[in-house]
């Protein structure tokens, strides 16, 4: 029983050396406002990314001047390329949901977020997107460039109010 004891004691001390090894993105130095999570191999918080505005502002940056429902007339978002986030995170999955504060919930295949500009963005023409009008973060699709996008089931997933993205 011993034996068993002590294997089981080293089973777990190399799995916690290795999600240890693993955690080696940098820790957030200001209030935490997304946390990526799931099928990531990246982590700096257990098993998740949890990242500060400026970690967020140091990705490459998008712009998309496009016009949605919520709008009226061309807006220019910009924010992370999600490719960009989810690259970070070393996301392994196929599907991707987006969490609200409120906790609305929309999917996105994540073919779908390689193939096209999505980002998560942060600022609407160079205001930074406030809490009480789809901050910190709100998905933005290039509706306008790529006109096929600008569906209802597009619009369901333009989530905003973003605290926390799962890869499945």
């Amino acid at each position: 029983m011993r034996s068993v004891m002590a294997a089981a004691a080293v089973v777990v001390h190399l799995m916690m050396a290795g999600v240890a090894s693993a955690c080696s993105l940098e820790q957030p130095k200001g209030e935490v406002v997304l946390t990526v999570d799931g099928m990531i191999n990246a982590c700096n918080n257990g098993l998740e990314v949890q990242l500060d505005r400026a970690m967020i502002a140091a990705l490459p940056r998008k712009a998309i001047k496009t016009e949605n429902p919520w709008d009226h007339g061309p807006v220019t978002y910009e924010g992370v390329l999600l490719r960009d986030l989810l690259a970070l995170a070393k996301a392994d999955g196929k599907t991707v949901t987006f969490t609200a504060l409120n906790d609305y919930r929309a999917d996105i295949p994540l073919a779908d977020l390689e193939k096209y500009d999505v980002i998560l963005a942060d600022t609407r023409d160079g205001v930074e997107l406030p809490v009480r009008d789809k901050g910190p973060f709100f998905v933005v699709f290039p509706f306008t460039d790529v006109p096929e996008l600008a569906t209802e089931a597009r619009y369901a997933q333009s989530v905003w109010q973003v605290n926390r993205v799962t890869v499945k």
